[in-house]
């Protein structure tokens, strides 16, 4: 009996229990590969759960199981997608700001080249992906994501930016911040021969580093430029003072009688 209890002691549980974990972190992680592949190639609403279970040869409920439902999932993908990219930005402020180096084309080049780092221009990378096909297809998981990935990030480039341009508004900054995201997105999707019909030749799509050097030199330039004047808000139309009427007396039968033979020819 007791060799039985010992079986069952707690000191062999915890010798198990690393490999549950194991096992468990290693399904876990062919859910999110498999689903990253298929979302990057379908869209969010072109993969299914059981799709995405098949493909990494798990049981379907898993998923529900370690990430609540596809929304959840999908922010776990678009999550470590995104990570390398943001921990890219944030080194490169942390480095401008230990050397002292911030200025404004530091700053937008610290925040737009990682974009393009190690990325080849001959396919869409993984995030701009992603990123275009939810907002295409789910709008309000795509506003979700925005702010859990990317405002930490965001919110210090525009201090940041702040620094270099005492003189522009935050909500300038912040519409002039969401151009440039529209911009980059532009650029990591593949154009090369549209480009070159429109340049002559001239111009080769496929270098990372002239694409960041044109890229950072518009941002900066429109960060730069002075802020819309704003319509001067209109004149108050002035009232006049109602008078008040006069009061009149009522006409007697007589006084009638009399207008009718004055106006009378």
């Amino acid at each position: 009996m007791r060799s039985r209890q010992t079986s069952g002691s707690p000191s062999l549980r915890l010798r198990l229990l690393p490999d549950s974990v194991e096992k468990a972190a290693t399904t876990r992680k062919r859910l999110v590969d498999a689903a990253t592949e298929l979302f990057i190639q379908k869209g969010f609403r072109g993969v299914s759960i059981r799709e995405i279970a098949e493909r990494a040869d798990t049981n379907s409920a898993l998923i529900s199981y370690y990430f609540g439902d596809k929304e959840g999932l999908f922010k776990q993908v678009f999550k470590d997608v995104a990570m390398p990219l943001n921990l890219a930005r944030m080194f490169n402020f942390e480095q401008l700001e230990a050397s002292g180096n911030v200025t404004l084309e530091t700053v937008v080049r610290a925040w737009v080249a990682p974009t393009f780092e190690g990325v080849s221009l001959r396919r869409e990378s993984p995030v701009a992906t992603l990123s275009l096909s939810l907002n295409a297809e789910h709008v309000k998981l795509a506003e979700q994501i925005i702010v859990e990935v990317y405002d930490e990030v965001n919110l210090r480039f525009l201090g940041l930016l702040e620094q270099c341009l005492p003189g522009i508004s935050r909500p300038t900054l912040v519409w002039r911040l969401y151009f440039l995201v529209g911009a980059v997105l532009t650029a990591t999707r593949p154009r090369a021969k549209s480009v070159k019909n429109l340049s002559g030749s001239k111009l080769n799509p496929r270098d990372p580093e002239e694409l960041v050097d044109q890229l950072v030199a518009f941002a900066v330039a429109g960060f730069r430029a002075m802020e819309p004047d704003k319509p001067a808000p209109a004149p108050r139309a002035r009232t006049r003072p109602i008078k008040p009427k006069p009061q009149t007396r009522r006409r007697s039968t007589t006084d009638t009688q009399q207008t009718h033979h004055e106006a009378s020819p």
